[in-house]
């Protein structure tokens, strides 16, 4: 397993071979779910930080969840492609009637993987980049995988205007989900707006699809604020559009870009 590992990151980075040096213009993952087609420029670090809430009912049991802190280190090590380092603590509480029922918490989706922009942008061509992670077996154990998870998207980048993009990705995921190990089609689409040079704004649509099961499809819109050229805070508030998905959820972060 351990060699098999190996050869994925390994694989991942040599594509970045291919693709030039990203422009070093600041650009995170986070909030919204539809991952960015940009990389950290090689010799850059990149931390993002922050918490998300949220809650669902079904059958009169009532799920809180409480992510604090998630975490992303994300470091330029080639042209064009980046390495992932990703951890989460994760806090759950299963409720019926205000009665606790279960209680659950730990550190959660510890993650190891690369990001690497394969193809850049010409005119009506978007950006695409390809993103892998491998989700290991060290969370608590309620929360950990049973076998070493892999994870892989397409992410592409589609610019409108000098203010205006579209960001949309495609992949899939094995994801633990109630003590089992599933298959989950992931999809998400946002439209960012720059208001300023310091305040983007965006919406979004996203969802994940496992295997035999309905989708969960929800909604979300935010900002994000450049407080400093390599410092930036954002803000999220969505809701589910599906019966399976989440009434609320809500978040906010800070991420920042260490400089060479």
């Amino acid at each position: 397993m351990k060699k098999t590992c190996l050869i994925f990151l390994l694989g991942l980075f040599q594509l970045g071979a291919f693709a030039q040096e990203a422009d070093p213009e600041f650009e995170t993952d986070r909030p919204t779910r539809s991952e960015a087609s940009s990389v950290v420029p090689r010799g850059y670090y990149q931390l993002e930080t922050g918490f998300q809430y949220q809650k669902r009912k079904a059958g009169g049991l009532e799920k809180k969840q409480w992510l604090y802190p998630q975490a992303l280190l994300r470091i330029g090590v080639l042209q064009g492609a980046e390495l992932r380092v990703e951890g989460t603590y994760r806090r759950e509480e299963y409720r019926r009637a205000e009665a606790l029922q279960q209680q659950n918490k730990g550190l959660s989706t510890v993650r190891v993987g690369t990001k690497v922009r394969v193809v850049e942008a010409r005119g009506a061509v978007p950006e695409v980049a390809v993103l892998g992670m491998l989700e290991l077996p060290w969370a608590k154990d309620s929360f950990e995988p049973r076998h070493v998870a892999p994870a892989a998207k397409l992410l592409f980048t589609s610019k409108l205007t000098d203010k205006l993009k579209v960001q949309y990705n495609a992949g899939f995921r094995r994801q633990q989900e109630e003590g089992e190990m599933e298959n989950q089609l992931q999809y998400a689409v946002s439209l960012n707006g720059k208001l300023t040079d310091q305040l983007t704004v965006f919406a979004e649509f996203f969802g994940d699809k496992p295997k035999g099961s309905p989708a969960e499809n929800q909604l979300d819109a935010g900002l994000e604020w450049r407080v400093l050229p390599n410092l930036q805070l954002d803000a999220i508030v969505g809701t589910g559009v599906s019966s399976q998905a989440p009434e609320l959820f809500v978040g906010g972060g800070v991420s920042v870009r260490l400089p060479r």
